[in-house]
C-alpha cells in the first residue's frame, strides 16, 4: 500500500497509471524487497477485494484497429487513505482532507435532473404521445 502511494507523488494525486514492472522496481529499489509478479497481483487483489483501492482497466485504439491494453489506473479509495493516515504516513493526511472536502462540497459539474427536464422530447402531437406513452407502458410492465 505504501508503493502505491509514494507512488502517486506522495499525495499530489490519489491514482497511479504505473505499471506492475514499476512497482516491482520500486520495492527492490527502495525497500529491498524482490518478488515476483504474480505475488503483486496477489495483493492487489486483495486490496482490491478489502475496498482499499480501485482498478481502472485502460486500453489504446490505435488507428489501424489495434487495441492494446495499457497500465490500469490504481485509486486509492477512502478507506485506503484512512488506513495510510492511521499508520502515520507523512501525506495521507492531506489526500483525506482534499478527499473529504471534495465530498463534502458536491459535485456540480454535471447536471441535474430538475434542470434538465423541460419535457422537450415529448411530440407536440397528442396522438404520437399518446402511442409513446402506449409503448413506454408496455415496457415497464411487469412480466407475469
Amino acid at each position: 500500500m505504501l508503493t502505491i502511494f509514494f507512488s502517486t507523488g506522495q499525495g499530489k494525486k490519489h491514482y497511479t497509471v504505473s505499471s506492475i514492472s514499476a512497482f516491482q522496481n520500486n520495492l527492490q529499489k527502495y525497500h529491498k524487497i524482490k518478488i515476483k509478479r504474480r505475488w503483486i497481483f496477489y495483493c492487489f487483489r486483495w486490496l482490491l477485494d478489502e475496498g482499499y483501492i480501485r482498478r481502472k482497466e485502460r486500453y489504446r485504439n490505435y488507428n489501424n484497429g489495434l487495441i492494446r491494453q495499457i497500465p490500469s489506473m490504481i485509486t486509492i479509495t477512502l478507506k485506503g487513505v484512512v488506513w495510510l493516515v492511521s499508520k502515520g504516513v507523512a501525506g495521507a493526511k492531506k489526500i483525506y482532507k482534499n478527499m473529504v472536502q471534495f465530498l463534502k462540497s458536491g459535485d456540480k459539474r454535471w447536471p441535474h435532473g430538475a434542470g434538465t427536464d423541460d419535457g422537450s422530447f415529448w411530440p407536440a402531437d397528442p396522438e404520437v404521445k399518446e402511442g409513446l406513452e402506449k409503448m413506454l407502458g408496455i415496457v415497464t410492465k411487469e412480466i407475469e
